[in-house]
């Protein structure tokens, strides 16, 4: 058994979660404390979640000849529960839109310390962010190529790091090669010279905050970093649809911290653990209201978008290309697939529950009264 396993044990049985920690400090917090709107707006409906006043489905199991009520979800960016599912179901539909047979890689681009406030206080940065990432594996793509080639990049902004402090940076799921200027598919295979991608992301990065951000701080980062930025492409190459399920749905919309990894709470403080690049276990602790900051500080601004796709990826190019390849549209798969996942199972024998009815209120307990909502 490893490390991470005996902890998740050691806390089982343990009534802590990021719900409760707010559910107890919240009002407290928020009178000595600057919140946004749509940091309101997400907390509440994470404290709502699953209660009566949301409402319910109601559900009945014809072998145990008894009603059921599922409550439902919040659906907030930092429910540990919510976001996760919604977040899973997400990525399995985004999989569909991925072009087959074109193995693809993850990259992931990082920044100096230097840059994370500015990133932070202007949210609007963090599209330019993006849009450097997809320029940056455009140009290093092509200079493999030898040739202009534009490849299919889906571009994920990821606010935190593993120890909550925010620390911006992208993921990218990129096609390995691009189609040229003729509509041939240009491989590139799996060399990437590193200094040159590193080079070629400080400077793509830079120049694209270069007008939002003091001009020392721009000079900084050129002079104190000769050899660019961190950035990597992992060494696997992946083929499946399933496989990029797992590297899409990780970054996308999860919230910063997962209740199992919150491994004491007295009140006063939180103490949770990580695992960093290096593989280690580290714990931190936090006053409880360090740790709300950190969480809702996460919460993108109402209809920022935090998921881009570039190239081939384009919403415009995607769809001569789902054509083209015989495949279903994103749109064809929400409408034959998303209703199999509104499927209930009794809590008493397991099995499927037939749906009867909405409620937008607490049922009354006279069972009788079904056909009233069903109406």
């Amino acid at each position: 058994m490893n490390v991470i396993q005996e902890l998740r044990e050691a806390v089982e049985f343990k009534d802590f979660s990021v719900k409760l920690i707010f559910q107890e400090h919240w009002e407290d917090y928020k009178k000595v404390n600057p919140v946004r709107e749509i940091e309101l707006k997400e907390v509440e409906k994470m404290l709502s979640c699953k209660g009566k006043e949301r409402g319910c489905f109601m559900c009945y199991c014809k072998p145990c000849d008894r009603y059921e009520e599922i409550p439902f979800g919040c659906n907030s960016r930092i429910c540990s529960c919510c976001s996760k599912r919604y977040t899973d179901r997400w990525a399995e539909m985004l999989s569909e839109k991925i072009i087959p047979k074109i193995p693809h890689r993850h990259l992931t681009f990082s920044m100096p310390e230097i840059l994370w406030n500015f990133i932070k206080d202007n949210r609007e940065l963090q599209k330019m962010v993006m849009d450097a990432s997809y320029q940056t594996i455009k140009d290093m793509f092509s200079f493999i190529a030898g040739k202009s080639i534009e490849p299919g990049v889906i571009a994920v902004l990821h606010p935190f790091g593993r120890d909550v402090v925010f620390k911006p940076h992208s993921h990218c799921i990129a096609t390995e090669g691009g189609y040229a200027r003729d509509g041939r598919f240009v491989a590139i295979g799996q060399y990437i010279n590193y200094h040159t991608f590193h080079m070629k992301w400080q400077l793509h990065l830079l120049n694209s905050l270069r007008n939002y951000i003091p001009r020392d701080i721009i000079d900084y980062c050129f002079i104190n970093y000769p050899k660019g930025f961190v950035a990597y492409a992992r060494p696997e190459r992946i083929y499946k649809r399933k496989d990029l399920i797992g590297y899409i749905g990780r970054y996308v919309r999860h919230p910063a911290i997962a209740n199992s990894r919150i491994i004491d709470y007295n009140w006063e403080g939180v103490t949770f653990y990580y695992e960093d690049h290096d593989k280690k276990i580290y714990f931190k602790t936090m006053k409880v209201f360090d740790f709300i900051s950190a969480i809702i500080q996460h919460i993108p601004e109402k209809n920022q978008r935090l998921v881009r796709y570039y190239g081939s990826y384009s919403r415009k190019k995607i769809n001569i290309l789902n054509k083209k390849y015989n495949q279903s549209t994103i749109t064809d798969f929400t409408e034959g697939k998303i209703k199999k996942k509104r499927t209930f199972y009794c809590s008493i024998c397991h099995e499927e529950m037939e749906i009867i009815a909405y409620v937008k209120k607490p049922p009354d307990k006279d069972m009788s009264k079904i056909t009233s909502w069903m109406d």
